[in-house]
């Protein structure tokens, strides 16, 4: 007999996603393993959206610390996989990663040596949430450097081409 939890993943493949990100150190990772390309951020370099209290907080950042805020589109090929807001901490990375992050390189594959995991802040899908429409699922994070600080809080909106793609094996 199949698992109940087992045939809901099945029967609906945004629980599948919900699932993946949940157990993943990296959703950009997730997003790789469904695309046949390198995935790559279009970056909105006119975004300016401030850290809020709350962010700082979570964040572990004073406020005159620098946070840095990143506004993209992950991409494979043509299609566009996540929306995703970006807050991160500027000083907490190697110069060599902020260069990095003024370009196409997703934020999670620039900061893959450092070991990251996440701590899911909250995710939730079409059905439960109106207000994820028009995405299949959105997910509120923070990223967590090896050395346990906090480097980054995302706000991660999946669209349905994402949905369409298969799941390939590492």
């Amino acid at each position: 007999m199949i698992p109940l939890a087992l045939l809901l993943v099945q029967a609906d493949p945004a629980e599948s996603l919900r699932q993946e990100l949940r157990s993943a150190r990296s959703a950009t990772a997730v997003l790789q393993r469904r695309c046949g390309e390198p995935i790559r951020a279009v970056v909105d370099r006119a975004g300016r959206k401030p850290p809020t209290p709350e962010q700082r907080a979570h964040l572990a950042v004073g406020p005159a610390e620098p946070v840095t805020y990143r506004s993209v589109v992950l991409k494979c090929g043509g299609l566009s996989l996540s929306i995703a807001e970006n807050w991160y901490v500027p000083a907490r990375l190697t110069p060599e990663m902020n260069a990095a992050l003024a370009g196409d390189t997703p934020f999670g594959a620039v900061i893959r040596p450092l070991a990251p995991s996440r701590r899911t802040l909250g995710i939730a899908t079409q059905g439960e949430d109106a207000m994820v429409a028009p995405y299949v699922l959105r997910q509120r994070a923070l990223v967590i450097g090896g050395d346990g600080r906090p480097l980054a809080e995302v706000v991660e909106n999946y669209t349905p081409e994402l949905i369409g793609l298969p799941v390939r094996k590492p």
